[in-house]
């Protein structure tokens, strides 16, 4: 059963909340980190703004500012420590839809002897960095999103907190609010902790690389200490938010191609003939309407693609339209064989219905791609699936929600 435990988490407070908390800076473009930077005076960019300030060679340097500028906003009060607690973090979409999440520390132990399972296999230069980033910062701001089968004890134990005012609330700019409940109630520590930790499982659903990062910042940290480590040290945790499976929100992840490795349209769909049905549908723009169901568009023109029941006999990934995608159209035939690191392959993040379909076609369309593929969302069920089978999905398989913001709690490695 893995470990849960309470933090003295480090957050802005109601009035400098909504200026301070920000997206994942992936998830802005260069304009738009200007453009917070330039408005937003004491932002989390701005905390981590040394991370891609060029002027400073040093990239451990940068890691180390980081801090600095961190302890600076914490001198100013612009971020104020709580006692130790658990949080509740809520999302509202503008359409409705609600999500919601317990925030809490879990330990890398039970992610190194899999009791936190994970299914998608890392790029070490990028856990490398982050773990440098760490160890110059010692400060998690992003939690690592894990998913767990449904516990109804779980359950009325945060919708019984959430009756109460919210300990912060914010609107971003997507429209999207984001309500926070601090838990620092002795008795109800205890029975959050408890009931996670009587689960069985937990699962990473997003946040591999940070996860594997916090493995080796703690085995880093631990290497220097001259004394013995007893595992319930500080550094031996990380931050994460616990989301029931049945409220986790999977989308697509899709794929464009640069180039259709010298063969002409009619020779390429004659070559993926020989492992999928593939049926014309002209200029009619459609979404997958179910597992192994694929679209294809090619010269402004979709296709429908289905796997014939052929070579797909792996447990677990013959589940996975993008591992059928690799094996039987995209090494064979497009000779792809590293999507992590080749250039002739891109990735599109989903949106389950035809605004993402729309994406795609505007980068085939506009020249930078001869072809883009989509996939209907993997089940919640195959990802856990394949992480209980210890096997890994290819690269971006999924796109998965909620994404917590920035900076909303921090977990303070040095506290």
């Amino acid at each position: 059963m893995p470990q849960f435990r309470p933090f003295k988490g480090i957050r802005p407070t109601e009035e400098t909340a909504q200026d301070f908390v920000t997206k994942s800076v992936d998830r802005y473009s260069k304009e738009e980190l200007e453009d917070n930077l330039n408005t937003r005076n004491q932002s989390f960019l701005h905390v981590i703004e040394p991370t891609w300030d060029n002027s400073i060679e040093n990239v451990n340097e940068r890691f180390t500012k980081v801090r600095t500028v961190f302890d600076k906003l914490v001198d100013n009060r612009v971020l104020v420590q709580d006692k130790a607690s658990f949080y509740i973090y809520q999302l509202i979409q503008p359409n409705g839809r609600q999500v919601k999440g317990l925030l809490g520390l879990v330990n890398i132990n039970d992610y190194n002897e899999n009791k936190i399972k994970k299914h998608e296999e890392t790029i070490h230069r990028r856990v490398e960095l982050f773990a440098n980033y760490l160890k110059g910062s010692h400060l998690h701001a992003e939690p690592v999103l894990l998913t767990y089968k449904p516990a109804q004890r779980v359950d009325l134990l945060l919708e019984t907190e959430m009756k109460r005012k919210p300990t912060l609330k914010i609107v971003d700019e997507e429209g999207v609010e984001h309500l926070l409940w601090r838990v620092d109630n002795r008795l109800n520590l205890k029975q959050f902790k408890d009931s996670i930790e009587k689960l069985n499982d937990l699962y990473i659903a997003d946040g591999h690389h940070r996860m594997s990062s916090s493995a080796m910042y703690t085995e880093n940290i631990a290497s220097e200490y001259e004394d013995e480590v007893y595992g319930d040290e500080t550094f031996n945790y990380t931050l994460a938010m616990l989301v029931s499976n049945d409220e986790l929100i999977i989308k697509d992840y899709n794929r464009v191609i640069k180039d259709l490795n010298g063969l002409n349209k009619e020779e390429f769909i004659q070559k993926v003939e020989e492992n999928f049905e593939v049926i014309p549908k002209g200029k009619e723009l459609f979404v997958p309407t179910k597992k192994h169901h694929i679209l294809m568009y090619l010269e402004n023109e979709f296709y429908s693609i289905y796997p014939k029941n052929t070579n797909l006999d792996v447990e677990g990934l013959r589940e996975l339209d993008t591992y059928i995608f690799e094996e039987h159209l995209l090494k064979p035939i497009l000779d792809i064989h590293d999507t992590r690191n080749d250039k002739r392959i891109g990735f599109v993040a989903g949106t389950k219905d035809k605004d993402g379909i729309e994406v795609i076609k505007q980068q085939v369309d506009s020249g930078d791609f001869v072809a883009g593929f989509a996939f209907y969302p993997v089940s919640v069920n195959d990802l856990q699936l394949i992480a209980d089978l210890g096997l890994k999905m290819p690269p971006k398989s999924t796109y998965i929600e909620p994404k917590p913001l920035s900076g909303f709690t921090i977990f303070d490695l040095k506290d």
